[in-house]
């Protein structure tokens, strides 16, 4: 059914874009609200101390279910990922406890940008992933709220610093909070009040505050995945900004959107400066200026995105090819094809990674036989990138293509890595309901990983077909819980 955006929601989207993170008013009672943090907190008190069931709290706190069903929540997420958005498997109870300390507005934490689930994912500026809090109570300062600093989804990193495990000093002036001058963007935002939830861009810098009341804070997380496309919103009236950022997110997402911009940041020597400047808020916004400076100016725009791709990747080690840099999406906006198959003939990992996501954000499906013999690469983040770029071309097609399904299958029968296992299976995800994938994901059913599993079973539950429902029925049967307030955890 086509998903269509309304102002209400336009607003919403806006709101999400520019700070990173939207604040949802639930459509629950107050009494929902109560039973569920009641709920959590008889759980907790219950446990030994500093135990937490993690992924099974759904079962042990039912009324989460309420939550993840509520109408204006499902809304929204379908605003930000489209109408068949999946829930990842991985859940988590934040909780917050009465300190012995009673300095307040301060840090429980520091600020940090998640990471999905034990490994590492392609990360992308576009919603494809989001971050969902829900905090069943009131939350107010005192109380030690999750605190987020808004505008930090669009950096790379936080701060200048390298990362610390010290919580950070917070100014105050006035009403407004703030982090030292070694962050990029300074503001804080606690975010109080409630009952509420809140959707985060992935990539968004959050933390706790320290909890300086007599009363638990709770928070429950949840992960949400896009699943298939962004559709066209042609019918709608045609937006302008002169953030090159929002422009791009707004016409991925299929908005008419117009950019305006000055004539100063199109001359080349001056983007070319504010390409390189350390600052990620100017060399970010250059990025995303790329196409307009290179109508005039496309081969120097190109050289010049590449050597800052070059810089970037030279000190990765092995396993941080995942960590793309940034000048890849200049190279992807002004469709660089040929910067980008040169790199994916280049003999350093880091370049071919860099490569492969580019293509993937093109959904270049020339690309495509170049990628698939990337399944066999040596290096696990340069298949994991080849996965899930192959994934997102053919979700841009009719219909996949049998070679790309022939070597999913083949590389999910050999990987003994599950978190390659759990990328295969998420690209099939985004191939929707073909029914040449079932035999994939029914051996997926069975796979020794409870997340290859999960999104396995979650996909198949969607499929309206009876081999599918007879897939499920056993695994469902054999996984029931009997939610039990004093099982030791």
């Amino acid at each position: 059914m086509p998903h269509t955006i309304i102002s209400k929601d336009q607003a919403q989207l806006n709101q999400f874009f520019v700070n990173g993170f939207v604040e949802i008013d639930l459509n629950l009672s107050s009494d929902t609200h109560s039973a569920i943090y009641d709920e959590t907190d008889r759980l907790f008190q219950t446990l030994q101390i500093g135990s937490n069931p993690h992924n099974n709290i759904m079962p042990m706190v039912s009324g989460l279910h309420e939550v993840l069903d509520d109408v204006n929540l499902k809304n929204a997420i379908s605003n930000l990922l489209g109408p068949n958005y999946l829930i990842h498997p991985h859940r988590h109870c934040h909780t917050n406890f009465p300190s012995d300390k009673n300095d307040s507005p301060s840090m429980l934490q520091p600020f940090h940008k998640d990471g999905h689930a034990h490994k590492p994912r392609p990360r992308h500026r576009e919603p494809h992933w989001l971050i969902l809090f829900y905090s069943p109570q009131e939350t107010w300062l005192d109380r030690g709220p999750t605190a987020v600093l808004p505008g930090t989804h669009l950096l790379g990193q936080l701060s200048s610093s390298p990362p610390s495990r010290t919580p950070p000093v917070i100014s105050q002036d006035g009403n407004q909070l703030f982090v030292d001058e070694t962050f990029w963007a300074r503001q804080v935002m606690p975010l109080t009040g409630g009952p509420k939830a809140v959707l985060c861009h992935f990539d968004l810098g959050h933390g706790a505050m320290r909890n300086i009341t007599n009363l638990p804070r709770y928070v429950h997380k949840f992960v949400a995945m896009r699943t298939q496309e962004p559709v066209s919103h042609q019918n709608l009236p045609e937006l302008s900004t002169d953030d090159p950022i929002q422009a791009h997110l707004w016409r991925w997402l299929g908005q008419k959107c117009t950019l305006m911009t000055s004539k100063d940041e199109q001359d080349f020597d001056t983007w070319q400066r504010n390409l390189h400047a350390p600052d990620p808020t100017i060399s970010t916004r250059a990025i995303y200026l790329s196409a307009a400076v290179a109508a005039a100016h496309r081969d120097r725009v190109i050289e010049a995105l590449i050597d800052a791709v070059r810089r970037d990747v030279v000190h990765y080690a092995k396993d941080e090819v995942l960590n793309i840099p940034d000048a890849v999406n200049g190279l992807v906006l002004i469709k660089a094809t040929n910067a980008l198959f040169t790199m994916l003939a280049s003999a350093e990992s880091a370049l071919i990674a860099t490569a492969a996501y580019g293509f993937g954000q093109l959904r270049h499906v020339e690309a495509l036989p170049h990628l698939l013999k990337l399944l066999e690469h040596e290096n696990p983040g340069v298949c994991r990138h080849a996965i899930s770029a192959i994934g997102l071309i053919n979700a841009a097609k009719d219909r996949a293509d049998d070679a790309s399904l022939d070597a999913l299958q083949r590389t999910f029968t050999l990987a003994e890595d599950w978190d390659v296992r759990l990328f295969i299976i998420q690209a099939v995800i985004r191939l929707g309901f073909d029914m040449r994938l079932l035999p994939l994901l029914i051996k997926a059913l069975s796979d020794e990983h409870p997340y290859v599993s999960h999104f396995a079973m979650e996909q198949l539950c969607r499929f309206d077909c009876d081999e599918a429902r007879r897939a499920v029925i056993e695994p469902l049967r054999r996984n029931r819980w009997f939610p039990d307030p004093f099982f030791p955890i």
